[in-house]
């Protein structure tokens, strides 16, 4: 959830890619989030694996943030 915007360390960030590298050669399904502005900012490697066009299935998804309202505030239902 949300790849790339948290801070990591050079330990981290190579177990990620090791971790994404692996799934990408064995052509296993990996669901991620993540934002524009932070895909931009992943390491070329992260991002050649993710933005493969070969195997790689790129869905935008148009929902509000809702982080940082009131968790109390009333929601309309969902297809109610």
């Amino acid at each position: 959830d949300d790849l790339g915007m948290e801070t990591a360390t050079a330990w981290a960030r190579e177990k990620l890619y090791q971790i994404l590298n692996y799934r990408y050669n064995a052509r296993l399904a990996t669901v991620i989030t993540v934002t524009n502005p932070a895909l931009e900012s992943l390491d070329a490697r992260l991002r050649s694996r993710l933005m493969d066009p070969r195997i790689s299935n790129v869905v935008p998804i148009g929902a509000p943030d809702y982080r940082g309202q009131d968790k109390r505030a009333p929601r309309s239902p969902r297809g109610r």
